[in-house]
């Protein structure tokens, strides 16, 4: 598959907290936008793609969606697969996604996928590196050779997983990239103003809409979120563009494409540094 540097990932990504739900006016105008503006890789799974346009839909386009199923029940999977075939009006999920943690610890679950392939159902199998042990685990051993492609955090701010990043382009592995904004539990205004010098993981709770409802995931939204975005600014800007982020991780060739969530098409144009 030839991607689209970006693709556009589930509009519900931001149930985080930040910009809350798009009218679903807009979502069908985001997704338009977007193929207008050459993405071709859909995220979906999230619930969004019931507002998929019918002009993206079919087997007769060019366009790819991927489906995150997450930790599915072995017994679920192929039904969920259908549904989303059904709703998209394809033959194929072009992208599977699934945790990497399930993937490795249930190998009926790994048989069904299997299923699923030789049966034309799923062309390729994405494994999804988001919690810490799955992500250790990519950057000290590089991807799952079962897999045809991973899913890790990367952005300018968190970048240990540049070891796993060199042993997947080694081997020619795909890589799907996300938070490469550093995700929406704050906002891109506040991470890139922020002294992160002088803030503790706590002021991610004052900072945040969720409030003390992401204290228990701390651990991993730190680091994703602290560090120097204001160094993306160039002199006399009082914010960075979003789209100087995703330039940031495009520079690594080992990126295959970056899962990017916006709320307006406003801010897919931002991103794409496109009007």
């Amino acid at each position: 598959m030839q991607l689209s540097v970006m693709g556009l990932g589930g509009l519900l990504a931001h149930y985080e907290g930040v910009c809350g739900h798009p009218p679903s006016e807009e979502k069908g105008k985001i997704y338009l936008r977007a193929a207008e503006l050459g993405i071709n890789l859909f995220d979906t799974g999230y619930g969004d793609e019931a507002h998929v346009p019918d002009e993206l839909k079919g087997t007769d386009t060019n366009y790819h969606f991927s489906l995150k199923v997450g930790a599915p029940r072995p017994d679920d999977l192929e039904d969920l697969v259908d549904k989303q075939l059904k709703l998209l009006c394809r033959d194929t999920i072009d992208i599977l996604r699934v945790h990497y943690y399930a993937y490795k610890s249930d190998s009926q679950l790994a048989n069904r996928i299997a299923n699923l392939k030789q049966a034309g159902k799923v062309r390729s199998l994405c494994m999804i590196r988001h919690t810490l042990a799955d992500q250790e685990t990519y950057a000290k051993h590089g991807p799952e050779p079962d897999s045809d492609a991973d899913l890790v955090i990367y952005n300018y701010v968190c970048r240990w997983q540049e070891t796993g990043l060199e042993r997947s382009a080694k081997v020619g592995q795909g890589v799907l990239i996300m938070k490469a904004l550093g995700g929406q539990w704050i906002s891109w205004f506040d991470k890139t103003r922020t002294d992160w010098q002088k803030t503790t993981p706590d002021g991610i709770i004052r900072l945040s809409p969720r409030g003390e409802g992401i204290r228990s995931e701390l651990g991993l939204i730190y680091p994703i979120v602290a560090g120097p975005w204001h160094e993306l600014s160039e002199p006399g800007e009082t914010i960075a563009p979003t789209s100087r982020a995703l330039s940031w991780v495009l520079k690594n060739k080992a990126v295959s494409s970056v899962l990017v969530a916006v709320a307006s098409v406003n801010e897919l144009e931002e991103t794409l540094a496109t009007k």
